[in-house]
């Protein structure tokens, strides 16, 4: 909801308001920028918005999983030849895969220079501005238009709690506002902010409560230091990984995401057989119950992957994580299932 509230601000501002009542029927087409890492919510939001998901342009990424600016403006560019309109881009700070961060100063002057909305799905990542170690890997966040962030991912907060920020809190009721008989109130006796106006939903409940509350409980530092022992924890895992004869990194741990995969050492067959092995792999260890972790495509090829984004995680958790796995690799072994 986040990322669809940001990026409907972008149709409204970037069409015009009359969008609202008139709708997008027989507009010239438009379209919208993220990476192929981006999450599918993106292309969820143009289907709702009536653009359409095919609107939105997958943007080649490198081998850090991260949006090519060049790729990002060759995109734009052929988009202006074909008569097609450039509304939006959304740019990634902590994928869903990976973790990686797209490179948002890069962005950011693609938008400024095409007039494009940035908006920037930090729903993972944007946490790490909370942290004094980690808050230079969002340079460039600052040229956002709109931002999502999901306190229930790793400010560890209970579900359900999103947030979007704005650059102009007025894009929030030029988008939403709307007026009724039954909900007229004279000037004089309102007050504060009536969030009925400013988001999708009319009758709303307080999911910020816990958020305010958490933080004033533990306040930013404390929050900053677990959020660092997160990412730590995720780079002990892929030192672990480095270190077992019978498993392999996908890519570096990026924030609190590591991605491996199982390789018996001596292994000779194909990477298709390799990716139905660790199928299976995830399937038992979710079966088993004693660990949890879900899965990963990266360049095509099926792993694991690991996201700390709890506060009880330690050390041996993530030990625990890897012996499970070499565990129940070992009884697939053992049936001959691998």
């Amino acid at each position: 909801m986040a990322n669809f509230v940001g990026l409907k601000c972008a149709r409204d501002a970037g069409l015009g308001h009359e969008v609202r009542e008139q709708g997008v029927r027989d507009r010239e087409p438009v379209a919208l920028y993220a990476s192929e890492e981006a999450h599918v919510v993106i292309r969820r939001a143009a289907d709702m918005l009536g653009l359409g998901a095919s609107a939105v342009r997958a943007i080649a990424i490198d081998r850090q999983q991260r949006m090519r600016p060049d790729a990002l403006a060759a995109a734009i560019r052929a988009d202006l030849d074909a008569g097609v309109r450039p509304l939006a881009v959304c740019a990634t700070a902590g994928t869903t895969t990976t973790g990686s961060i797209d490179p948002l100063p890069a962005i950011a002057e693609l938008a400024l220079e095409h007039e494009l909305w940035l908006h920037i799905d930090a729903a993972y990542g944007g946490a790490i501005v909370l942290s004094d170690e980690l808050r230079g890997l969002l340079a460039g966040v600052e040229h956002a238009d709109s931002l999502a962030i999901d306190p229930h991912k790793w400010l560890y907060t209970s579900q359900s709690a999103g947030c979007v920020l704005l650059r102009d809190f007025g894009a929030l009721s030029r988008s939403f506002h709307s007026d009724a008989s039954f909900i007229w109130l004279d000037e004089a006796v309102r007050h504060g902010v009536d969030f009925a106006m400013h988001g999708p939903q009319f009758s709303r409940g307080f999911a910020a409560l816990k958020v305010w509350v958490s933080l004033l409980a533990h306040g930013r530092a404390a929050y900053g230091r677990r959020i660092a022992h997160d990412v730590a924890l995720a780079r002990y895992l892929g030192g672990l990984v480095e270190d077992h004869p019978d498993f392999e990194l996908m890519c570096e741990p990026r924030l609190s995401i590591c991605c491996f995969r199982y390789r018996p050492a001596g292994w000779e067959g194909s990477e298709d057989d390799l990716d139905r092995v660790n199928e299976r792999l995830m399937t038992a260890i979710m079966a088993d119950g004693r660990v949890y972790c879900s899965n990963a495509v990266i360049d095509g090829r099926f792993g694991l992957r690991a996201c700390i984004v709890n506060f009880r995680t330690e050390a041996e958790d993530v030990e625990r994580l890897l012996a499970v796995a070499a565990e129940l690799a070992q009884l697939e072994q053992q049936r001959g299932v691998v």
